[in-house]
């Protein structure tokens, strides 16, 4: 070590001898060919990594994440990380202790530290487990993740490093110019060095800092440091390719016309026998779907309103019957309902009953109406989505789910969603609700344009079906601010307006009817965005230049008369 010492002693001596006779500029020259081992970087302790662990860069920016050796060479990623970031399909069930994963084949499981694994019924074995339990956490192969992933992904050694790659496109790239050049930790001759870089090298330009010593790269085996600009060549633009992947593909069914569907609440089985009174008031729908399910208790038991004369009556008709299943105990529960998904028997318990309705009644389909769910239980939501999914493939029925418009509810994964629902129906409305502070529509054109527009960037049009309100909120402002609403139907709505003589406005920034007044009852500002005939067919209007799978209507009984299944019945012809 001494002998070391003087050795760089007498060499910085001469650097500095160096400086003065021949510049500053030199030093950089000799100290990265005369010296381009002294300052070699102790890679583990720069990031925070032990023996057997791995950082991970990802998209070219290095991350907090780990992965892990198995002790033999096969590399591992925590279950979470995988998930969060990788592949949402990865799922932890935590009941069993497994990895479940949806194929189209079924359900796979996967036991720690075990080479065997289920595949619906069917054993397999893998030369690895797939999934491994270190420490109290469950780790699931590399190899495994990037087999079930669109992405690049290179495993490196001395040191220990993933590199991961899921976006391509155009990038910046250089190529070293120089003999060799090291790639250092920071920018600067004094900081140590990951290698020397050999001329020919093709870097990833993160910043070349035009006018100054040092560029920020990548290089291709994934170190993540500064070159001098001088040891590099002009930038270009490049490509990356994307991977030979192939999406596995989930059997759906797709209707050969568009679906004209309409909610009909039912809250008790005596309602069941409308159903006749009911389709002659409603002509022009092919879909209808009753409220017929909803959770008892926590246990997972379902509360069943259907009835398979209702079913047949629909059928003589020729509507089909998507039963509606909702979250609701005695409101809509996430917190409750997440009690029950995140049980894998009380998961199967639903699906059991599910099961046996199906047959009961004859339905047609399932409509999946769980709504105010947390994120903290939105796994557990789109694996039983999962679940229900493969239960309603094998029942050869049709299964939709219901979502609000996505901008603050994207942790519903509504691309798992499309993957796995023959249609996504997007509730349109509830821009204003009951909880509002403010007055204002249920649904601007503008809102349901962004919601459409944000839901078929992640399912395909064809599945979509974008919902629409028979309602109205109707909205009273007290002196001090406070704001109150509640909902009214098409004819009851515009009756409040009618009988204070008030003839509603078209609100430009609504694309509604709209009317106001001050109530001479209680003194209170009252507003109130009409939907008519004019906001539906510009709402159908727009369904039709989306080009999406059809409509959906909440709820049979708001409309102002038959003529408004008339209007809606032209627009899906």
């Amino acid at each position: 070590m001494n002998k070391i010492r003087k050795i760089l002693s007498m060499l910085m001596i001469s650097i500095g001898l160096l400086c003065i006779l021949g510049g500053c500029s030199v030093v950089d020259e000799v100290v990265d060919e005369v010296l381009p081992d002294a300052d070699r970087l102790d890679y583990n302790a720069a990031y925070g990594i032990s023996d057997g662990e791995y950082t991970v860069m990802w998209n070219y920016e290095m991350t907090d994440m780990k992965a892990i050796d198995d002790g033999s060479g096969n590399v591992y990623m925590d279950v979470n990380t995988a998930n969060e970031n990788f592949n949402s399909r990865i799922y932890w069930d935590e009941e069993t202790g497994a990895i479940l994963y949806a194929t189209p084949d079924g359900m796979a499981e996967y036991t720690p530290d075990s080479k065997t694994y289920l595949v619906g019924d069917d054993t397999e074995k893998s030369d690895i487990p797939v999934v491994i339990s270190r420490d109290g956490m469950l780790y699931i192969s590399m190899d495994f993740i990037e087999e079930n992933t669109k992405m690049d992904c290179d495993i490196y050694t001395d040191p220990n490093r993933v590199v991961i790659l899921t976006k391509w496109g155009e990038i910046t790239t250089a190529k070293v110019t120089a003999k060799r050049t090291p790639i250092r930790y920071k920018g600067g001759p004094e900081s140590e060095s990951f290698r020397e870089l050999e001329k020919g090298e093709e870097l990833y330009v993160i910043d070349k800092f035009e006018g100054e010593d040092w560029a920020h790269v990548v290089s291709e085996d994934g170190y993540y440091g500064w070159v001098l600009n001088k040891d590099i060549s002009k930038v270009k633009k490049d490509k990356t390719d994307e991977p030979n992947f192939k999406e596995p593909e989930f059997d759906s069914i797709s209707k050969n016309y568009k679906i004209n569907m309409a909610w009909h609440p039912i809250y008790t089985e005596v309602a069941n026998g409308e159903i006749g009174q009911v389709l002659s008031e409603t002509p022009g729908i092919n879909t209808i779907s009753p409220r017929w399910f909803h959770f008892e208790n926590t246990n997972g038991d379902l509360v069943a309103l259907g009835s398979a004369d209702y079913v047949n009556t629909c059928h003589e008709w020729d509507v089909e019957v998507w039963a509606m299943f909702s979250n609701e105990f005695i409101n809509f529960d996430g917190e409750m309902t997440n009690e029950i998904l995140r049980s894998r028997s009380k998961r199967q318990h639903v699906l059991d009953q599910l099961d046996h309705y199906i047959d009961a009644y004859g339905l047609d389909g399932i409509n999946l109406d769980f709504e105010m769910i947390n994120e903290a239980g939105a796994d557990n939501y789109i694996q039983f989505v999962r679940e229900l999914s493969e239960l309603c493939r094998e029942k050869e029925v049709i299964f939709s789910v219901d979502n609000y418009v996505p901008v603050y509810w994207m942790h519903y994964n509504h691309v798992e969603e499309g993957i796995f629902a023959d249609y996504v129906v997007m509730m349109g409305y509830d821009e204003h609700h009951t909880g509002s502070q403010e007055a204002g529509s249920v649904a601007s054109m503008g809102f349901v344009r962004q919601g459409l527009d944000d839901l078929i960037s992640m399912v395909p049009r064809e599945k979509v079906i974008n919902a629409i309100p028979l309602f109205t909120r109707v909205w009273a402002t007290d002196d001090n601010g406070y704001v109150e609403s509640f909902n009214a139907g098409m004819t009851e709505a515009y009756g409040y307006l009618e009988a204070k003589g008030v003839t509603p406005w078209y609100d430009e920034a609504t694309g509604q009817n709209y009317g106001e007044y001050v109530s001479d009852n209680d003194g209170r500002f009252y507003q109130i965005w009409l939907e008519d005939e004019e906001s539906l067919r510009t709402r159908l209007q727009m369904i039709n230049d989306y080009d999406i799978a059809g409509v959906a209507t909440w709820c049979i009984g708001w409309e102002k008369g038959p003529e408004i299944w008339d209007i809606i019945d032209s627009y899906m012809k």
